[in-house]
């Protein structure tokens, strides 16, 4: 499902049904801020309905009408949607739909909340655009153009068997070309490290942990144009890597939304490097046990 460009960095992405390849990146089938909500009933067939706020093709926004919390509908694609009996498609659904959703119950807690594990959606009243109005404010607010000033954050998801986490990748080190409100051009640019020169990894450095190799996927709020992905070897026992270990690659795949999906495994440092229109970005974070 394609995302907001405000709110991509906050999504659990999904592996696409295409894959197109990144410069660094395969195509190949198939300090953390960390929130995951699990429903108290979360297996497979929890049933909610919700008030559909805005619609407009890959972008979607659902209100549950009985805690009045929005929520995105992440991985559309792979549920089904139906109405009276016949099946139809994501584009079909209008504002102010009541729907009946069927999930895993699993929400992640950012703003609005996202629902990756929704399975099938039945549209059980057309209902009526105008129940949707009182929701347009939101709406602006989630679906806007992404500041062209600000450098792209990222977000690190992936599931364990406790639950769906989600983690906030900043930018170390960027070089970034906008133009201010009245058209002049700007640049920002910032040479940081995520390790002192000992091979330490400095307070803010994001970190991921994983019992052992974890499928993930990173999002960015802006699409890149090319992203490489390396690894290095920590220090047994310490949050620390060998200045003298040698980086690997990382053989990663990239979906039709933009969004990376790779294999991760506990005890590394990774590096990912990203270039867009506008500049170039670093960004990394370590995975522990």
């Amino acid at each position: 499902m394609k995302l907001s460009k405000t709110l991509r960095f906050t999504l659990v992405g999904a592996l696409a049904l295409g894959l197109v390849a990144l410069a660094g990146c395969t195509a190949k089938g198939g300090t953390a801020d960390e929130g995951t909500a699990d429903s108290p009933n979360s297996a497979d067939g929890t049933v909610s309905t919700a008030l559909v706020a805005y619609a407009n093709g890959d972008d979607v926004l659902f209100i549950d009408q009985e805690t009045q919390t929005p929520y995105i509908p992440t991985n559309l694609d792979d549920a089904t949607i139906t109405f009276e009996g016949q099946e139809i498609d994501e584009d079909d659904l209008q504002a102010g739909n009541i729907v009946k959703v069927t999930g895993n119950g699993v929400m992640l807690e950012s703003y609005p909340g996202q629902y990756p594990g929704i399975t099938a959606v039945e549209v059980t009243e057309v209902g009526n655009p105008a129940d949707a109005e009182q929701y347009a404010d939101m709406v602006d607010t989630v679906f806007a153009a992404p500041d062209p000033a600000e450098v792209p954050v990222g977000s690190l998801d992936y599931k364990t068997a406790e639950a769906q986490v989600s983690v906030v990748l900043n930018a170390y080190s960027y070089e970034w070309s906008f133009d201010q409100a009245d058209g002049t051009p700007d640049r920002v640019a910032q040479d940081g490290d995520f390790k002192n020169v000992d091979g330490t990894l400095l307070d803010g450095v994001a970190d991921a942990r994983i019992p052992g190799a974890t499928d993930a996927f990173v999002a960015f709020s802006v699409n890149p144009t090319a992203v490489e992905v390396e690894r290095t070897p920590l220090v047994s026992g310490k949050t620390a890597v060998d200045p003298a270990a040698e980086d690997e690659k990382v053989t990663c795949t990239v979906g039709a939304d933009g969004t990376l999906a790779l294999t991760i495994e506990p005890g590394y440092l990774y590096e990912l490097s990203a270039d867009f229109t506008q500049g170039e970005a670093d960004y990394a974070f370590y995975t522990v046990s």
